[in-house]
């Protein structure tokens, strides 16, 4: 029997990790993130638009041990790490909080997660 199909995941480290179907378009990505200009995604729903800001996410992280065996395993710096801030409006609690109050907790959340702490420069309102 062949690996399972990952219905309804969006997380790329789950799907490696877990052995689900991946299919490889890191060549793809490599180009994109060579490529200069901004990138609007606009595919139809359940297309894979997080599953690719998912792959970004642990590109950018140095997840090295993730890609072993697909396009990008040898052609990704993974020396280099940067920090990646990912928000998904879907889990913030905005209809509840509010946009503003939403986006504030959460952005104070991934500061936490990167060791910093945000200071208020005026009023966004």
């Amino acid at each position: 029997m062949g690996k399972r199909l990952p219905l309804g995941l969006q997380d790329f480290r789950k799907i490696i990790e877990n052995d689900f179907k991946y299919i490889d378009k890191t060549d793809y990505i490599y180009r994109m993130v060579n490529t200069p200009g901004a990138y609007f995604l606009s595919r139809p729903r359940r297309f894979g638009k997080s599953i690719t800001v998912a792959v970004l996410q642990e590109l950018y992280s140095g997840s090295k041990e993730l890609f072993k065996g697909l396009w990008i395993e040898d052609k990704w710096d993974w020396s280099r790490k940067h920090p990646v801030i990912r928000i998904s409006f879907t889990s913030i609690g905005f209809q509840s909080l509010g946009l503003t109050a939403a986006l504030d907790q959460e952005l104070n959340n991934q500061a936490k997660a990167f060791g910093l702490s945000l200071e208020n420069e005026g009023n966004a309102g």
